[in-house]
């Protein structure tokens, strides 16, 4: 199946106050298109890594260019105002008070995951995560030689749920460590303050530490709401965070940890001296800043326009490609697609084969059956992903 070059001028969305844009991101060095293309093909279109195409919010870009203007970009620090954002930010969208002595800094949400791993537990120790889950959980764990400690997610008629009672039986002693997913990247749940409650209860029960990566917390559609796992307990958890997937600068690498134990606390920021990692980039410590304090207007607009690009992919495939299975994600710009009942070996690159899509491979997540598709791109270019899609489905199907 041949396929002619897919048009790159993506277009303005219209109608909002503030205008969501998109941009044209080939010859940038851009993970998501440039190293796919030119591994696969030009005519290969690029659906997979969770950033977005739309440019950040214009009070962010604002502050950008007056640094620039500034034209020195020398050590900065994290200024009082930097972790008065956060606080607001949580008591704001979350309704979760924090005290500012919790935050602690980071490079990167996985390599504070990393850190934790290694101040939290010593090699050989089990650390449980729940497939299908972000990749790098796994990779974190196993490059640190730890054990993973799989406690699969449940598919239901509803969706998917935590699986509690396999979670109690995979415990022994030496399960130290519970890396969660909140919301849950890929299959979209935001988890209910039950689920948590529930899943504290265990991990106290069982003196088990918890790490709760909140990196997709802001992007949630109505009616739900997202629960931050310090609501439930402030006990033996840490969580992890950033405005880099919210407002698309997830390339400033900067991120923040909220830790209410003091001794865990200590133990992460010897380690992160240790490392020589306590400065940071002054356009992410900026770009946090603005966006916590300024960004929320567009934040609104981007979830408005996401919604639809959801039900629209959503609708689509129940009814174009119905033997591929999903469920309305409540949380994310990612929709996990159960391909199962497709006669494919491997579905990411039957897709790719096909129909020249590039899709996140589910054997990455713990599940090969699957694939997770991007939808934070202009709804034309969605419609062309996914008409690709249909013709290599109809080829199974007919």
């Amino acid at each position: 199946m041949i396929f002619a070059k897919i048009e790159r001028n993506f277009n303005l969305f219209e109608g909002c106050e503030l205008i969501l844009e998109c941009i044209n991101r080939i010859n940038t060095n851009c993970v998501k298109y440039d190293l796919i293309t030119n591994k696969y093909g030009q005519d290969v279109i690029p659906a997979w890594i969770a950033d977005m195409d739309f440019k950040t919010a214009p009070k962010i870009l604002e502050m950008f260019s007056k640094r620039i203007e500034h034209g020195v970009f020398g050590y900065t620090f994290r200024s009082k105002e930097y972790y008065e954002a956060i606080v607001r930010w949580y008591k704001r969208r979350y309704e979760c008070e924090i005290d500012p002595e919790w935050i602690v800094d980071g490079p990167g949400v996985v390599p504070m995951i990393a850190i934790l791993v290694n101040v939290l537990t010593q090699p050989k120790d089990k650390i449980i995560i729940q497939p299908p889950v972000y990749p790098p959980f796994f990779d974190v764990v196993r490059r640190n030689d730890r054990i993973i400690s799989a406690n699969r997610l449940i598919k239901t008629k509803e969706g998917y749920e935590m699986n509690f009672d396999d979670l109690e039986k995979i415990i022994d002693e030496k399960t130290k460590l519970l890396i969660l997913s909140n919301p849950h990247n890929p299959v979209g749940r935001v988890w209910s303050y039950e689920e948590l409650e529930r899943l504290c209860l265990i991990a106290s029960k069982h003196h088990i530490t918890l790490i709760s990566d909140e990196i997709h917390a802001d992007v949630v559609y109505k009616p739900h709401r997202f629960t931050t796992i310090l609501k439930v307990t402030q006990e033996k958890v840490a969580v992890l965070n950033s405005p880099g997937k919210t407002f698309n600068i997830p390339g400033l690498t900067n991120s923040y940890g909220i830790i209410p134990d003091n001794e865990i606390r200590a133990a992460y920021k010897s380690a992160l001296e240790r490392l020589e990692l306590t400065t940071g980039n002054i356009f992410g410590m900026e770009g946090l800043r603005v966006a916590y304090n300024d960004g929320e207007k567009w934040l609104d607009e981007l979830i408005s326009y996401l919604q639809e690009n959801r039900d629209f992919v959503y609708n689509f495939i129940k009814q174009q490609m119905p033997l591929i299975d999903l469920f309305m994600p409540q949380a994310t710009f990612l929709i996990w697609l159960d391909c199962s009942k497709l006669n494919v070996e491997d579905p990411q690159k039957f897709f790719l084969e096909k129909a020249r899509v590039y899709l996140n491979p589910g054997s990455d997540f713990g599940d090969p059956k699957s694939v997770r598709l991007n939808i934070a791109c202009d709804r034309q270019l969605l419609l062309k992903i996914l008409q690709r899609m249909k013709l290599a489905y109809d080829s199974l199907v007919r």
